[in-house]
């Protein structure tokens, strides 16, 4: 029962992750809450019938791979997830820089939690272990099989191809991104996948398999090495160049094999690159099929003719294992200058990229400083950096999960998170050495771009944590005869006894038959059964151990080895008390050693409960928002007062309805979602348009100013601020407030006169990024004329229209 289970539950993470992989590695928050929802309900579904069908786990010897249960770098790691967590937990109560994405974080790293418990549960057991090998594979082949099959027009994916004409963006004008609709993080998880497959090949091949086995070892590397090429992430190459070389480094004896059957299928996928560059990834789809199909076949037999070569026994050995070496080597070079050929101007020319990331950085590390210790909360950059930087440039993410990390939970949670990736590393440096390269990709590439923002690579890091477990050897039980005496020799690790709670504990500790008995009574039963001395104090798995054991206690044998119902409370008490008579007054004493005996699982299970809700709140706030997009008139704005209502930090409701309502109750709706959003550019525009309609020309001329120090580089806000503050002008002196016009006319003539000076520093500095295209516009410029009869008190007025005579003013552009 307990394989099955752990392989059910390994099938249950791997439909998670494909969702995750087919809504764009949850990157936006509407697919993100749905999913975690769903997954939190599950959980708590799987909790509540465990709980009821009664099966206990006594023991982790379920399987032919015990594993070592107190594993203290996952402890590590999963302290830190947990401290993490509990940082944005104490930014939600103090008020953070957006409390949207605050809990947007709560909701991602309780879920990246509750992932890596199940997922470190699941590999407990030899069946588990082999359904994350077949979930890692199966999402691999749905990752890298639905790019290949976008680019050759079989299946259509939207956004899966980048195309740009900036050569400095792209050699051959389109890169691949995939589901992820991103190619550098898609190129790093592809090298996560490649390098997975790549450093198996050593022990797969080490055995001398089959060819068929050998063809199935060496198939997924032209695929995947062809995505990784096709995404031109110069970032995740180098990443996958430094991880393979410290994958090398610690597999010393194995280069010339790895290298002698990588060679062929490294090179067909070169070939598969340069051919499918040349057609702009856009290639004819049968030609292309065939060509594919050739080139991979090809690559694959070639491979298998190297490492036959290697292998090849008599005296041609000497002379075959060093040409299939220099083949191989000769392959690779090949391989490298076809790839450097048609890429030799965008690899040697990044001047760009990295003098726009060192601004980036600059400007990240600038709004660091004002929180350096714990941060300002979830997405602080992207709720700040308008107001922030030194140069109109375009991004809305920073670049670096680490700085990341920096402007989320400061000095402190960066730290924390460094500790919980260190603690993984060491883990499966440990147990797994070749599960290292794979996750150093993804870890070494988020330094350098956002991949910590698809939730999807941080679940793919603890998915390799969980494969890379550290596993005892294998289970070899070997008789073997010594002067007469059968000796049960076992390689295993076996973990100690649970001790039973409250009264039970002093029954069960001190067992009656063979387990009481001195070693020289031991000696002398029939049979002569010896135990190592390690395996004294702990159960043993052999059938004559416990028919013995039966036999001398005269009770049943409690099984270690497999999951068992349990009995019911009153029939238990019966067994181990005989003659006693249940009362009811017993029941709650009995309950309270219980509780106290699991009292440190009470927290961790009101804090699932609590993220759940939470989680459940967000997604029915999102799928209320969802409803109100396709939704008449008449029932949106029934189900925008849903979402709000649910999540009541959805700016993205609080702008569908306050479209909907007249000015005054835009007001009330928009300043309770600054409440929670206090540095967000678009609220304070849109409240600064509501003022202007409802005719409050001051309050409107203070809103539309702080928008614009939220979002200077705004050639759009800057002139419709002067525009709209210049007709709330022309309107009170319409209607005979002069005073109130020369104020709106003086607010508007220094909104423009701050413009004009930005815009011209602006176009004053050629080296200067202007990525957002900020200038100032001509409908700017022909206010200037016009306001300056407003610039002080006692100047040229306008001239008050008789009734039924319009206004002697330039007419509004």
């Amino acid at each position: 029962m307990a394989q099955r289970c752990s392989w059910y539950g390994g099938l249950l993470l791997t439909g998670l992750l494909l969702t995750a992989c087919s809504q764009t590695g949850w990157f936006f928050d509407s697919d993100l809450y749905l999913a975690a929802a769903s997954w939190a309900g599950l959980l708590l579904l799987v909790f509540g019938l465990a709980r009821i069908s009664g099966y206990r786990r006594s023991s982790h010897h379920r399987a032919a791979l015990p594993v070592i249960t107190r594993d203290p770098y996952r402890a590590i790691a999963a302290v830190g997830i947990g401290g993490i967590l509990g940082i944005y937990v104490l930014h939600g109560l103090q008020g953070p820089v957006s409390m949207e994405g605050t809990l947007k974080e709560i909701v991602l790293w309780g879920l990246y939690g509750s992932f890596a418990a199940a997922a470190w549960e699941v590999s407990r057991t030899a069946e588990g272990m082999a359904s994350l090998r077949l979930g890692w594979h199966l999402i691999g082949a749905v990752l890298c099989g639905s790019a290949l099959l976008h680019v050759y027009g079989v299946l259509d994916l939207p956004y899966g191809i980048y195309h740009t004409a900036d050569p400095a963006v792209s050699a051959t004008g389109a890169r691949l991104g995939g589901l992820l609709q991103y190619p550098n993080t898609f190129g790093a998880v592809m090298a996560a996948f490649l390098l997975e497959r790549l450093f198996a090949l050593a022990p797969a091949l080490q055995a001398r398999p089959g060819a068929l086995r050998a063809a199935a070892a060496l198939l997924p590397l032209p695929p995947y090495t062809a995505a990784l090429l096709l995404t031109e992430s110069r970032g995740a190459w180098l990443a996958a160049a430094l991880a393979c070389a410290a994958g090398l480094a610690l597999e010393r004896r194995r280069i010339a094999p790895l290298l002698i059957a990588a060679a062929a299928p490294l090179a067909s996928a070169a070939l598969v690159y340069r051919q499918l560059a040349d057609a702009k990834l856009a290639p004819a789809v049968l030609p292309g099929l065939l060509w594919l199909a050739g080139l991979w076949a090809g690559g694959v037999l070639a491979g298998l003719l190297l490492c036959r070569l290697r292998h090849s026994g008599g005296p041609r050995r000497r002379v075959l294992a060093p040409a299939a070496l220099v083949a191989a080597a000769a392959g690779c070079a090949a391989a490298g200058l076809v790839i450097l050929h048609q890429v030799q101007d965008r690899a040697l020319g990044g001047a760009a990229t990295l003098s726009a990331r060192h601004l980036i950085y600059s400007d990240a590390w600038q709004l660091a400083k004002s929180s350096l210790w714990l941060g300002q909360g979830g997405e602080t950059w992207r709720q700040s950096y308008r107001a922030i930087q030194s140069q109109p440039y375009v991004g809305g993410e920073v670049h670096s999960g680490y700085l990341d990390m920096l402007l989320n939970t400061g000095i402190i949670g960066l730290l924390i998170a460094c500790a919980a990736l260190l603690a993984l590393i060491a883990g499966i440096g440990r147990a797994c050495p070749r599960l290292l390269p794979p996750f150093l990709v993804l870890t070494v590439h988020a330094a350098i771009d956002f991949d910590w923002s698809y939730p999807l690579v941080w679940l793919l890091m603890l998915w390799l944590s969980a494969m890379g477990t550290i596993m005892a050897p294998l289970a070899c039980r070997t008789m073997r005869q010594e002067e007469g005496e059968n000796a049960f020799v076992r390689d295993v690790s076996i973990t100690e006894r649970p001790q039973p709670i409250g009264a039970l504990r002093h029954l069960l500790s001190k067992p009656t038959g063979i387990w009481s008995r001195t070693a020289s009574q031991r000696s002398g039963l029939k049979g002569r059964m010896s135990f190592p001395p390690s395996e004294l104090r702990k159960p043993i798995l052999c059938w004559r151990s416990r028919l013995l054991h039966w036999i001398s206690s005269r009770k049943p044998t409690v099984r270690y080895y497999r999951h068992q119902r349990t009995d019911s409370p009153k029939e238990g008490f019966r067994r181990y008390f005989p003659g006693t008579p249940l009362k009811p007054f017993c029941m709650p004493h009995r309950f309270a050693l219980r509780l106290s005996a699991q009292w440190h699982r009470l927290p961790l299970l009101l804090g699932f409960l609590c993220w759940a809700v939470l989680t459940a709140s967000l997604g029915m706030s999102e799928m209320k928002l969802r409803l109100a997009a396709s939704a008449g008139e008449a029932e949106r704005g029934g189900l925008l007062r849903a979402a709000l209502s649910w999540n009541p930090a959805n700016t993205a409701a609080a702008f569908g309805l306050s479209e909907l309502l007249p000015p005054e109750q835009q007001v009330i709706v928009l300043e309770r979602s600054l409440r929670y959003a206090p540095q967000h550019a678009g609220l304070s525009w849109r409240l600064a348009e509501a003022h202007a309609l409802a005719g409050r020309a001051d309050t409107a001329a203070v809103w539309y100013r702080k928008s614009l120090e939220l979002d200077r580089y705004s050639s759009d806000k800057q002139t419709r601020a002067v525009l709209a503050l210049t007709s709330l002008a022309v309107k009170q002196s319409a209607t005979g407030d002069v005073s109130g016009a020369g104020r709106s006319a003086s607010a508007a003539m220094g909104m423009l006169k701050r413009y004009r000076a930005l815009a011209e520093g602006v176009h004053a500095s050629p080296g200067l990024r202007n990525d957002r295209r900020f200038h100032l516009t001509a409908q700017a410029q022909r206010q200037a004329a016009f306001l300056e009869g407003w610039s002080g008190r006692g100047k040229r007025q306008l001239i008050r229209p008789r009734p039924g005579q319009a206004p002697t003013h330039p007419p509004l552009p």
